[in-house]
């Protein structure tokens, strides 16, 4: 839980309106970035490591690691494509609070260099520093600061930000922070960044997936293309999470309330071409500690199982209308 905390204050840092100033002697758009002429062969990835596919990337894991958030980055304004969060935590420690972890966030339709520039430089995170880091592919390292409080003390730690241009649309940003140690400036320690160099130069995109998944969010968070239907979280799922469920929310949807579903595949990769049944909505009220919003109320558990095919695309019709959300089923 407390890295979930901090990859949603990070996620909100870096939508303020805060930004830094340019140290003296540096343009308005930033420091300029430092570069090296030896590049490196990337760390390798130790043989008791695994490797999870998500989003159509392969991500190396230290063993005994899991998987603790998977959401849709949520702030204070709409955001056209907001980045897909993963936290990933070291689990089965004595000591459950100082267990290492680490945030990967996944940005579509950017380059390193834009979003550098727009969400770090010109942007928000208490921004430092920013550096190219020596490598076969494009990497840019941003270091910033943030501060914490709580029950036992406050203080501040810098995060350590690796930036890598995955494919030709998107980012991936791996993230690790300082301890949380009460009066005093913490940084990443030499552990974590090693973990986070051998995870940001071997993550690996599929070839040959394209799907037009919907990312848009609406100010409330939920994705959305016409304000009136939405998908809670996330638009893709796994064929192997054939369990879990798209939760699907209607602005006056009630309790009780059923309707009609349809699936149509984009492409040809599953073997039914539409997948249709009928839904009834369960309650939603909304969550502690958030602001009540019309979505709330009521939700629709749209199953994955009867779309899990690997690799494939879906449209949402409800009701016979088209509601321009996509969905994904990965491998």
């Amino acid at each position: 839980m407390r890295y979930v905390a901090l990859s949603v204050a990070l996620f909100l840092m870096t939508t303020q309106a805060c930004a830094p100033r340019p140290e003296q002697g540096s343009q308005a758009a930033g420091p300029a970035v430092a570069t090296s002429a030896a590049v490196p062969s990337a760390p390798a990835v130790p043989v008791d490591w695994r490797r999870v596919t998500l989003y159509d990337l392969v991500i190396p894991v230290p063993p005994g690691w899991e998987k603790t958030l998977d959401t849709v980055g949520k702030s204070d304004r709409a955001e056209s494509d907001p980045p897909q969060i993963l936290s990933f935590e070291e689990k089965g420690g004595a000591d459950p609070a100082a267990a290492r972890a680490l945030s990967v966030w996944i940005w579509a339709g950017w380059s390193v260099d834009d979003l550098v520039r727009r969400r770090f430089v010109e942007g928000n995170l208490s921004f430092i520093s920013q550096a190219t880091v020596s490598s076969a592919r494009e990497v840019r390292e941003v270091i910033g600061r943030a501060s914490w409080s709580g029950p036992n003390g406050a203080g501040t730690y810098r995060a350590r930000h690796l930036l890598i241009q995955v494919d030709a649309t998107r980012v991936m940003d791996v993230i690790v922070v300082g301890p949380r140690v009460s009066g005093t400036e913490s940084e990443p320690g030499v552990d974590m960044r090693h973990v986070q160099e051998i995870v940001a130069h071997n993550v690996q995109s599929l070839p040959g997936i394209a799907c037009p998944r919907t990312r848009s969010t609406d100010a409330s968070g939920v994705i959305t293309s016409d304000e009136r239907t939405g998908i809670i979280d996330s638009t893709h799922a796994n064929a192997t999470q054939v369990n879990d469920a798209f939760v699907m929310v209607r602005r006056g949807a009630s309790v009780g309330q059923s309707v009609g579903v349809e699936f149509r595949q984009l492409g040809t990769s599953a073997p039914a071409t539409s997948v249709a049944y009928t839904v009834t909505a369960e309650p939603r009220p909304t969550p502690a500690g958030l602001r009540a919003t019309p979505w709330d109320g009521a939700a629709f558990k749209l199953g994955v199982k009867p779309i899990g095919f690997a690799n494939s695309c879906w449209r949402l019709i409800v009701v016979g209308a088209d509601t321009n959300l996509v969905v994904q089923i990965g491998p």
